[in-house]
């Protein structure tokens, strides 16, 4: 069975399994932290913002934010759809309701462009998209509309036909732009161009989003770095206006005791400049959607010793949220992967303000004749459609 066969027996089964994502959620509670998530922050995400969501987004990676310098247990919530799947076809149809909202609407909008053989944003940034759900335990949050994030492929200004590239570039954020209800920027433009032409080889534009309930700007991640001196240098090229010394020697100690393969560069590129925040994600393996927790404790043990984060938190992270297991369901068995992503500090300044994990789960439909066992499958990790992870 290929993976495109696969991806849709596990959504159709999925749509069985549950009335909404929510209502799968609450089967899969025991399996996540209280330390993690507390009780009143779980029912806040399946009340304000899961129960409509469908179960079929289960099928592909969808995860959780979880702030690891916060000492009370909260999370943010995120989910991967893919043009033409059964979840795309979800939120197109609620986008074409009359009482549908701005954001459901640009949401609808964007999936079609994907589907189409045609469209130039195809072209550009494939199905996927990743939408992200800010949960405000404070106040109800059902109608915050999620940040938007897009994923273009091939994407390296810095090689061949640069001019070419931006303007691929120029698409995707001009659907961004779109989908979060703004107005054209030419300035804002002007600032993605610049970071763009500002990369070295090696490097490239993983991912181009937006938070529509945020302060206005375009984020940006970077990928392919892999020394702290490589990240400085670019952020000194594209104008962050922080200073960097605290960060560069934390990074340096963490980059000394092997914690970290890979890094990714967040900026907020705004009409005026780049934003003060600087978020730099930390990959602890060469390998993507890993299942085994053992390539992050040289991460987590680096955090702790320089005192970035809550230490019952950092052993609730190593010691429950990567493994595989098995779901038994109406339609049969499932494989439930767990793991780590990344995990994310937020720079203000010249300190580190934020430090969160990005977690991930994904059930995958078992067929009768496969040999799982409680242990579930031997694969190690698991991608989305087109390419699109967790995000910001």
């Amino acid at each position: 069975m290929s993976f495109e066969e696969a991806f849709a027996d596990s959504e159709k089964r999925l749509l069985c399994e549950a009335g909404s994502l929510a209502e799968l959620l609450e089967r899969l509670r025991s399996r996540v932290s209280r330390q993690l998530i507390g009780d009143l922050q779980w029912e806040r995400l399946l009340l304000s913002r899961v129960r409509k969501l469908p179960a079929t987004l289960a099928a592909n990676p969808f995860g959780f934010e979880l702030p690891l310098h916060a000492i009370r247990p909260k999370a943010d919530f995120g989910v991967t759809v893919v043009g033409g799947s059964r979840s795309a076809a979800f939120f197109e149809e609620r986008g074409q309701l009359p009482d549908a909202d701005l954001s459901t609407a640009a949401i609808a909008r964007l999936l079609s462009e994907t589907t189409r053989d045609a469209s130039s944003l195809r072209c550009v940034a494939g199905r996927g998209m990743m939408l992200e759900y800010d949960i405000d335990s404070k106040h109800h949050s059902a109608h915050i509309p999620p940040g938007i994030f897009l994923y273009p492929i091939d994407l390296v200004p810095a090689g061949d036909h640069p001019e070419q590239r931006l303007q691929d570039l120029g698409i995707v954020v001009n659907a961004v732009v779109n989908a979060a209800g703004w107005d054209p920027d030419s300035a804002e433009r002007s600032q993605v161009e610049r970071l763009c032409q500002a990369l070295n080889p090696g490097t490239w534009i993983q991912s181009v989003g937006a938070f529509p309930a945020r302060e206005r700007g375009i984020r940006i991640a970077v990928a392919g770095f892999r020394k702290t001196g490589d990240v400085m240098g670019f952020l000194g090229r594209v104008g962050w206006p922080g200073p960097g010394s605290t960060v560069a020697a934390t990074m340096s100690r963490l980059e000394e005791r092997g914690a970290i393969a890979r890094i990714v560069v967040h900026l907020d590129a705004r009409t005026s400049g780049m934003g003060p925040r600087l978020g730099l994600s930390f990959i602890a393996s060469e390998q993507e959607w890993l299942t085994d927790n053992r390539p992050w404790t040289a991460l987590i043990d680096g955090l702790r010793e320089e005192r970035l984060a809550v230490p019952e938190k950092l052993s609730a992270l190593s010691d429950s949220w990567s493994g595989t297991g098995v779901l038994f369901g109406k339609s049969g068995m499932f494989a439930l992967l767990c793991g780590v992503h990344h995990v994310k500090v937020v720079v203000f300044g010249d300190r580190f303000e934020q430090v969160k994990a990005y977690v991930f789960m994904l059930l995958v439909g078992v067929a009768p004749t496969s040999r799982a066992t409680r242990s579930g499958p031997r694969a190690t990790s698991a991608r989305s459609a087109d390419g699109a992870s967790s995000e910001e």
